[in-house]
C-alpha cells in the first residue's frame, strides 16, 4: 500500500465582500430571525386562540380573558409583533447603523479581557435557591422566603424583600430572568464595571420589592426581575452618555427592549408585578446618573478601593441571602 502525500497548498485569499454584500446579508439574516418569530409566536397564538373557539363551536362559553392570564400566549403576541418590527427594522437598515465608531472600537478592544466573575456568582446563586425550591415545590418555597405581603407587614420580615430576588416560580421564569441576568450582567461587567452591578443588583432588587409593598396589591410574588430590571436603568443612562463610544443602535436596542418589557407589563398585569419593575429600573436610572462620567475622556470601569468594597459587600450580601432562602425552603430557619 502506497500513499501519495499532496503538497500543502497556500491557503486562497477571501474574496472581499462589498459594503452593499454586507448590508444585504445582515437585513437577509434579520429578516430570517423575524420570519421565526412570526411563526413561532403566531402558532402560539393561534393555538390559545383556536382552544378557546373550539369551546365556543361545541356550546362552551369561553372565556378570552384567560389568554392574557397565560404567559404562553404573551410571550407568543410578543414574539409576533416582535418579528414584524424586525422585518421593518430589515427593510430600514442602512450602512450606517452597523458602522462603529473608531471611539467605539478602542473601547470594545480595551474591555474585550473582561470575564464576568458578578453575573456568574449571582446566577450561580439563583441556580442553587430554585434546586432548593424544586425539592421543595414552588408554592411552598414562595411562602418561606418569597415576597409575602402579610409576613412582611404584619410580621416585620424585611428581609422578604431581598430574599424574593433569589425565587422564581416555575422553570420558564428562571429561564427567561437568568438568560436576562447573564447578557445584562455581562455587559455591565464588560462596560463598566463587577462593583457596579453587584451594587445596582441588590439595591434594584430591594428598591423593587420595595415599591411593591408600598404600591402594589399584589399579595405573593417572587423573582429577580426587580434587579434586572435596575441593570436597564443602568445601562440606559450608560449608553446614553457614552453613546459615541458603543456600537451603533446599542441605546435604541436597549430602548426596544425596554418599552417591550413595559408594554409586556401592561397587557400582563395580572401576573406581572409592575410597581417591582419600575422601581427596581428607577433605581438602577438614578444610580448611573451619579455614577457614569459624562466626559467621554474620563473611563467609567475605573473604581477606588471604596466602590470595589462596596461591591464586594453587595455580592456577600446576595450570597447571604440566597443561602438564608435556602435554609428558610429547607425548613432550616
Amino acid at each position: 500500500m502506497s500513499y501519495e502525500f499532496q503538497p500543502k497548498q497556500e491557503d486562497e485569499p477571501q474574496p472581499e465582500i462589498s459594503v452593499e454584500d454586507y448590508l444585504a446579508a445582515q437585513k437577509k439574516s434579520i429578516r430570517k430571525k423575524a420570519w421565526w418569530a412570526i411563526g413561532i409566536g403566531g402558532f402560539v397564538v393561534a393555538v390559545h386562540v383556536g382552544w378557546l373557539l373550539l369551546f365556543a363551536i361545541i356550546g362552551a362559553d369561553p372565556d378570552f380573558s384567560v389568554l392574557f392570564r397565560s404567559i404562553f400566549f404573551i410571550l407568543g403576541l410578543f414574539g409576533f409583533a416582535a418579528g414584524l418590527y424586525g422585518l421593518y427594522y430589515a427593510r430600514s437598515l442602512k450602512l450606517e447603523d452597523l458602522t462603529p465608531t473608531p471611539e467605539a472600537i478602542e473601547f470594545a478592544q480595551r474591555s474585550a479581557a473582561v470575564t464576568p466573575y458578578y453575573t456568574m456568582i449571582l446566577l450561580g446563586s439563583i441556580i442553587a435557591v430554585f434546586v432548593a425550591q424544586g425539592s421543595v415545590g414552588f408554592d411552598v418555597s414562595l411562602l418561606a422566603a418569597g415576597f409575602v405581603r402579610s409576613s412582611i407587614v404584619e410580621n416585620g420580615e424585611y428581609w422578604r424583600l431581598l430574599t424574593a430576588g433569589a425565587l422564581h416560580i416555575n422553570l420558564l421564569h428562571i429561564f427567561l430572568n437568568g438568560n436576562a441576568l447573564y447578557g445584562l450582567g455581562g455587559l455591565v461587567e464588560y462596560l463598566s464595571n463587577r462593583a457596579h452591578l453587584a451594587i445596582v443588583f441588590v439595591l434594584s432588587i430591594i428598591g423593587g420589592c420595595t415599591a411593591s409593598l408600598l404600591l402594589s396589591p399584589i399579595e405573593q410574588a417572587a423573582g429577580a426581575s426587580g434587579g434586572i430590571m435596575g441593570i436597564f436603568g443602568y445601562l440606559l443612562i450608560y449608553a446614553y452618555r457614552r453613546k459615541q463610544q458603543l456600537p451603533p443602535g446599542f441605546l435604541k436596542s436597549l430602548l426596544i427592549n425596554v418599552a417591550f418589557i413595559a408594554g409586556f407589563g401592561v397587557i400582563a398585569y395580572q401576573i406581572v408585578d409592575n410597581f417591582a419593575h419600575a422601581g427596581g429600573f428607577l433605581v438602577g436610572a438614578v444610580y448611573a446618573f451619579f455614577q457614569v462620567p459624562k466626559d467621554l475622556a474620563a473611563d467609567p470601569r475605573k473604581t477606588n478601593s471604596i466602590v470595589n468594597t462596596l461591591g464586594i459587600i453587595a455580592i456577600a450580601i446576595y450570597i447571604a441571602e440566597a443561602l438564608f432562602a435556602i435554609f428558610r425552603i429547607t425548613g432550616r430557619a
